[in-house]
């Protein structure tokens, strides 16, 4: 697949770009610093441009299959290219996105002390990835909202928990990035979550109401 990576120099974005190389797609990554992108992989193609703006983004789908978005960042950044992702995916007839999301975001499986500490600090970036969630859950395009625990750079343990409806999440609940760039590949690539939203943490994970 010709797969097109948003937020490729991140820290998760990185590995994004690395494991779907690995699998053997054609990687073209969207970013605003082409200089951090070292990889001489025939396979990926870099294109300088940003993320929010809808005429850099249809250019780097041109002939693509899908997009995975990594993007993090204050403000408004997540509302307004996700705004650019619909619009240029409109444009090139791009279908699937796979978006990586926060924990944070839903509110619901935190427990009452969490929700008022991450509520006072991290307010805005919350409400900015819900106004973009919402926006793409109403395009019409074939998406995945993948809800992560907290990240961490250990590396890839090949275990992956989904959180059922309704489970909690735990204080000690953590998942490399590793783990979640291989989740997002194999996401992309399949329909298994087709718009649906998907809560996934490290392990079997240890949050209330989970699982066996």
């Amino acid at each position: 697949m010709n797969l097109v990576i948003l937020g490729a120099t991140g820290g998760t974005g990185r590995l994004v770009v690395e494991q779907a190389l690995a699998a053997g797609h054609t990687v073209t990554a969207l970013v605003r610093s082409p200089e951090k992108l070292t990889s001489s992989n025939s396979r990926l193609r870099v294109i300088t441009g940003r993320a929010t703006d809808a005429q850099d983004v249809a250019r780097a789908l041109a002939d693509a299959d899908a997009l995975i978005s990594t993007l993090g960042g204050s403000g408004s950044v997540i509302a307004d290219s996700t705004q650019a992702i619909v619009d240029a995916a409109r444009r090139t007839g791009l279908k699937r996105v796979v978006v990586l999301s926060s924990f944070l975001v839903e509110r619901q499986r935190l427990n009452a002390p969490m929700r008022l500490a991450t509520g006072l600090v991290m307010g805005a970036m919350v409400k900015d990835k819900t106004l973009g969630e919402e926006m793409l859950r109403s395009s019409g395009l074939d998406w995945t909202i993948i809800y992560a625990s907290p990240l961490t750079d250990g590396p890839a343990t090949g275990s992956v928990s989904v959180l059922p409806d309704g489970a909690k999440w735990g204080m000690s609940d953590r998942i490399s990035r590793a783990d979640v760039a291989t989740w997002l590949v194999q996401t992309v690539t399949g329909a298994q979550h087709s718009r649906r939203s998907v809560a996934i943490t490290g392990g079997t994970g240890t949050g209330s109401n989970r699982a066996a």
